[in-house]
């Protein structure tokens, strides 16, 4: 373990690999990346971990892993001492440890996420680039945050409830460069499966939810007035001046620096009506 804290590791197992039953000082979760295990306690059921799903041990537990079938797992090693550094790390390693079964179950979506995350910390680790330490630990901050945020996938998950986790994303990271091909993606329709069910899911198309989302939050921050025009564009996802200009004023009927300059409700009183 570095004295950081934090080990991202990769665990590619043979189809003779066995584990002795085993106790470690440090937390761990483990991302089945590809095959199945199994998780073996003393006194309590076996339990199935299949590709997709995140395993969380605390330490000092007693356990020993068998592959069901030739597995790949990516390990994230936790140290005490990493967790005590802020109080909100413990608390969000409290709750995961807490959860039943040892394990998430991810959507697809929730998967992309988790394996760009976990990809990136891998990167840093080995190629220890200036600020690398300091990277590692946040993707582990992150990684946490991520796992108590993202929705649990269910063996009734279809294709509406990934739709509907990909919703989830976009409303959480509306800022980020989002296109139609990429959600779809995300999902694992065509655009034609994915564009009809984001519809039935959000009651509106993806652009227009999309829009929507980046315009609430630029009305948001201009009314803060803690950013100029351009910021408040550049933070909510728009990469044009007069596209953000043309949507802002058709979504509220006032262009940006308007809308900021309008007189605001005292309060106690309802706020106008916006166009819609």
């Amino acid at each position: 373990m570095p004295a950081y804290g934090v080990r991202f590791a990769e665990s590619v197992h043979a189809r003779d690999f066995r584990m002795a039953e085993r106790a470690d000082a440090y937390h761990k979760l483990i991302y089945v990346l590809a095959g199945s295990v199994e998780l073996r306690e003393e006194g309590r059921p076996t339990i199935e971990v299949r590709a997709g799903s995140v395993l969380l041990l605390p330490h000092q537990l007693r356990h020993a892993i068998r592959d069901r079938e030739p597995s790949t797992l990516l390990l994230l090693c936790l140290d005490a001492k990493f967790l005590a550094t802020d109080p909100d790390l413990g608390r969000l390693w409290a709750d995961l440890a807490n959860i039943p079964g040892r394990q998430l179950q991810l959507s697809r979506p929730s998967r992309f996420r988790l394996e760009a995350m976990w990809r990136r910390a891998m990167v840093e680790s080995r190629v220890l680039p200036t600020g690398a330490t300091l990277a590692v630990r946040s993707l582990a901050a992150q990684i946490l945050i991520l796992l108590t945020r993202i929705p649990v996938l269910h063996r009734t998950d279809n294709a509406r409830a990934r739709v509907a986790a990909v919703l989830r994303e976009i409303d959480e990271n509306f800022h980020d460069d989002w296109n139609l091909d990429r959600a779809a993606i995300r999902a694992g329709l065509s655009r034609r499966q994915f564009s009809g069910l984001f519809r039935t899911v959000a009651g509106k198309s993806f652009r227009e939810h999309l829009t929507d989302q980046r315009l609430t939050h630029a009305a948001q921050l201009l009314e803060a007035g803690e950013h100029s025009i351009l910021g408040v564009m550049f933070s909510c996802g728009f990469n044009d001046v007069s596209t953000f200009y043309r949507q802002f004023q058709a979504r509220f009927r006032l262009p940006p620096q308007a809308w900021r300059r309008r007189p605001r409700p005292a309060r106690g009183k309802p706020a106008p009506t916006l166009a819609m």
